[in-house]
């Protein structure tokens, strides 16, 4: 008689963690109203910041209100910054952009202290931003992001199953690991998960 490995799938993988797979979660671990959030975003005019340290959540929102904006026929374009170089692809996508639209910006920090003349740049071509950054931008704030126990622990109810091999221990190991990185716990659990898997 043969034995056959059945491959099994890691529920912390990247494909079921990355933003825009799980949902945007308040600080309780709760889903979050977008369309509220879409309708304090006109009420700020089309422009604000979701703000918050690193792996709290701000791109998973970002991504879910480009989806809306969208949608909406409103969304010049999503945009990840890496470096202040950046400012001149975020430049030439104001330029681009339609009277009117929206464009998403991820990681506005990285701009520095071209972020002002970015925000000029755009209102000056009547360009919204939504952006995220680990301060306050200059922007209205549309969002704090913050990761939380609750917030994990609800995450880890949205992956597909694992089998009972990751307990609430390991959860709480997994955020007082990381500060409240939630980015990190998961890849914390996804190490726990293939470790008890051999």
């Amino acid at each position: 008689m043969s034995v056959v490995a059945v491959a099994v799938v890691n529920p912390f993988s990247t494909r079921y963690t990355r933003p825009g797979r799980l949902p945007p979660l308040d600080a309780a671990g709760r889903l979050l109203d977008i369309d509220a959030l879409m309708t304090a975003l006109r009420v700020t005019g089309g422009s604000a910041a979701i703000v918050g340290p690193h792996g709290t959540g701000k791109t998973t929102l970002l991504h879910a209100l480009a989806e809306r904006l969208e949608a909406a026929g409103c969304l010049a374009g999503v945009l990840r910054l890496r470096s202040p170089g950046d400012a001149v692809v975020l430049w030439w996508s104001i330029v681009r952009a339609r009277h009117g639209s929206t464009l998403c910006v991820d990681s506005w920090e990285c701009l520095g202290p071209w972020g002002r003349i970015v925000s000029v740049l755009a209102r000056w071509r009547g360009c919204r931003l939504v952006v995220t950054s680990h301060r306050a931008p200059g922007l209205p704030i549309l969002f704090r992001a913050e990761g939380t126990l609750p917030v994990l622990a609800a995450l880890v109810t949205r992956v597909p199953d694992h089998g009972g091999l990751i307990g609430d221990a390991d959860i709480s190991e997994a955020y007082r690991r990381h500060g409240g990185n939630l980015r990190e716990s998961l890849y914390d659990l996804y190490d726990r998960f293939q470790d008890r898997c051999r």
